[in-house]
């Protein structure tokens, strides 16, 4: 035997081992397919499920029509079963069907494991997740009761096809919701491509979970799965933001204005409220002002006054006749009003802002947007709580509870102060900009009080 056919016949046996190998592979994964097909016999393929639990009385929940034939449910169901699944293969599935097999795998995988289900989740995860991300626009639900996203169960629904949100807000309005499709550009007009402003804009409103088409197969994912939260550990002059605040508010309003009745309606509204005001009083907020007198900049960014130093607030004045100091939870909420020369951006704890309604009736958190009002007595009483709460803790006897005027003067805000914004002229001649100091009033643009708001009966 030669050397050439020595060396030739090794290569051959290893080139039938490896074939061999193959066909053994194959063969087994041939049968883990099978053995999981057949440990999912009889499971029927996923249907679309209604868009709420929320029914009107006498009333069956509204279902759309199945987005996907059950000859392409045949097609595109059995991918569960692929050791991989192919990124080029699911390029060529709509949404509906993207979002079928994944129900599909994780419905069938709950009732009996699939092989590799993780790998191949996050393979059909990340399709979806790419899919919205290149979106140019987006459709969101936004409920009329607040103008803001309509939140469900601390989540906001979104659609890249116009006409499925659309017949949605229907389905919705047999609910006795009144919502609308607004289309949410991905990307504003002008920004840098890096700049997903719906998204970025979600995390200002405490929105983190989404969810998409609703009404059909549906997915949920978290907004900063989209886009991640702003950075602002160097910012020694950060603005506030408060969005746990803000989802509270919307949850709050959109609760309180849903004209309906149904068992406990009185006690969910109450304990939303409670919610959400005991997030303003561990917030921090900017107010608007002028100061005239002594006023020292510090190295952070903060303001100090002295005892000379007087300070100017406007007011909002509502329909019957009562004043609220505006307090804005967020810079974008503080320039849509007091985006005028003049005016400043103070910073100021919820505890310290309540020396500064001494003589109002409360306060109006941002009254451009959510305009929630909070009464000066309920204010006082939540305080007065509090401190006396936290005596109790820190000595262990029982702590006399403070009175509004000693409250006020325990506030810390008359020193200092963090001035984040100094605001620009407006260009607009508007409305909005009537005032010419900061005594004058304003009026409300909802005409009425927000404040204890109780269920409709």
């Amino acid at each position: 035997m030669g050397l050439f056919d020595l060396f030739g016949g090794s290569k051959k046996k290893e080139e039938e081992a490896a074939a061999q190998a193959e066909k053994l592979k194959e063969e087994q994964a041939l049968k883990d397919k099978e053995d999981q097909k057949a440990a999912h016999e009889g499971l029927e393929w996923p249907h679309p499920v209604p868009i709420s639990r929320v029914r009107p009385s006498g009333e069956e929940p509204d279902k759309f029509e199945d987005p996907v034939s059950p000859e392409r449910k045949d097609e595109i169901g059995p991918l569960i079963y692929e050791e991989r699944i192919s990124l080029d293969t699911l390029k060529f599935l709509t949404l509906p069907e993207l979002l079928f097999v994944l129900t599909t795998q994780e419905y069938f995988n709950s009732k009996s494991k699939l092989n590799n289900f993780s790998e191949n989740h996050r393979i059909l995860y990340n399709e979806l997740l790419n899919r919205v991300r290149d979106a140019k626009m987006i459709y969101c639900l936004y409920d009329d009761a607040t103008k803001f996203p309509f939140v469900e169960n601390g989540m906001a629904y979104i659609y890249l096809e116009k006409e499925i949100a659309e017949q949605v807000v229907e389905a919705y309005g047999k609910q006795f919701r009144k919502l609308m499709v607004k289309e949410c550009p991905a990307v504003p007009e002008g920004a840098e491509n890096t700049d997903r402003g719906f998204f970025d804009y979600l995390y200002y409103l405490g929105i983190e979970r989404i969810i998409i088409d609703n009404g059909r197969y549906r997915a949920r994912f978290s907004r900063s799965e989209i886009v991640a939260p702003p950075n602002f550990a160097d910012d020694k002059k950060q603005a506030p933001m408060n969005p746990q605040l803000r989802l509270a508010m919307l949850d709050f309003l959109s609760e309180a204005r849903w004209p309906v009745k149904y068992e406990k309606r009185t006690q969910v509204v109450q304990t939303k409220e409670a919610r959400m005001v005991a997030l303003a009083r561990a917030g921090r907020f900017i107010v608007p002002i002028q100061h005239e007198g002594p006023a020292e900049m510090m190295n952070d960014g903060r303001i100090k006054f002295n005892k000379d130093t007087k300070l100017r607030f406007p007011v909002m004045k509502t329909n019957n006749g009562k004043l609220f100091l505006p307090i804005f939870t967020d810079g974008i909420e503080f320039a849509k009003k007091f985006g005028r020369e003049g005016f400043e951006g103070a910073v100021f704890k919820f505890s310290d802002i309540l020396r500064f309604v001494q003589d109002k009736d409360g306060l109006a958190i941002n009254p451009m947007g959510e305009n929630i009002m909070l009464p000066k007595d309920k204010m006082m009483a939540l305080e007065a709580a509090s401190q006396a709460i936290a005596a109790r803790t820190a000595t262990g006897k029982p702590a006399k509870e403070a009175s509004a005027q000693d409250i006020i003067k325990r506030a810390s805000a008359e020193d200092v102060a963090q001035k984040i914004i100094q605001m620009p002229k407006r260009t607009e001649n508007t409305a909005e900009a009537k005032a010419e100091d900061t005594n004058a009033t304003e009026n409300n643009d909802n005409g009425e009080e927000i404040a204890d708001i109780t269920p409709e009966n």
